[in-house]
């Protein structure tokens, strides 16, 4: 499938979203996440976010993944077996309101259909490399994975999101019309990729808390 751009002002309109940056459900995940000062980075991905602020700038979006994203989500522990499993570069498109939506998804959180299917989605994120083209809107990417998603979970339970703008993570939440997204996180910084972790990792507590997963 290939990639359709949306841009997030457009699907603000459309679909009357509105954005803000402070609601309830998103302050709960993230101050739920960061209120552990004595959790410590491992060693390994200390290793990665020395290579990310060293030479991050330089790199694609895959070495990004690979080189990257790939040790935040082994240590971030999100998974649960048979319930949470995680996907990259997976499409998924839906109706919303009457407008056919599609897209590819960087990484996401789902639960999983079979072995290697993801069926219910709960969290995504979509990353694009600092100095990109406007039209490239990595923002509006996971907006559009995340109405996909709560168009097909058909439950009312919020959804999840997190986009990446280089080295800067920002976290997000949609629920119903309401969507809220976070000041950035730095991943260069060692502080701030700390809470980046904790907040991966917390994620499917908050998914329990809300019943939208048992553990």
């Amino acid at each position: 499938m290939k990639k359709q751009k949306y841009d997030i002002d457009f699907l603000l309109d459309r679909f009357q979203i509105k954005r803000n940056n402070h609601c309830d459900l998103l302050s709960a995940w993230l101050e739920k996440s960061t209120a552990n000062d004595d959790f410590e980075l491992p060693q390994l991905l200390e290793e990665q976010r020395q290579k990310l602020d060293f030479e991050g700038n330089l790199w694609n979006e895959e070495e990004l993944k690979m080189h990257f994203l790939s040790f935040v989500f082994r240590f971030a522990d999100a998974e649960v077996v048979d319930k949470v499993k995680m996907f990259y570069e997976r499409p998924l498109s839906g109706k919303v309101d009457g407008m056919l939506l599609s897209v590819v998804c960087d990484a996401l959180l789902a639960s999983p259909l079979g072995l290697n299917t993801p069926r219910k989605p709960y969290f995504f994120l979509q990353e694009f490399k600092k100095g990109k083209k406007a039209s490239e809107d990595a923002e509006g990417q996971m907006l559009v994975a995340m109405l996909i998603a709560q168009n097909i979970n058909a439950d009312h339970a919020p959804i999840y999101g997190c986009y990446l703008i280089g080295k800067d993570w920002y976290f997000t939440t949609l629920h119903e019309k309401n969507y809220c997204f976070s000041k950035s996180y730095d991943a260069s910084d060692r502080y701030e990729l700390m809470q980046i972790l904790q907040i991966l990792r917390n994620l499917k507590f908050i998914l329990a808390e809300n019943g939208q997963i048992e553990l």
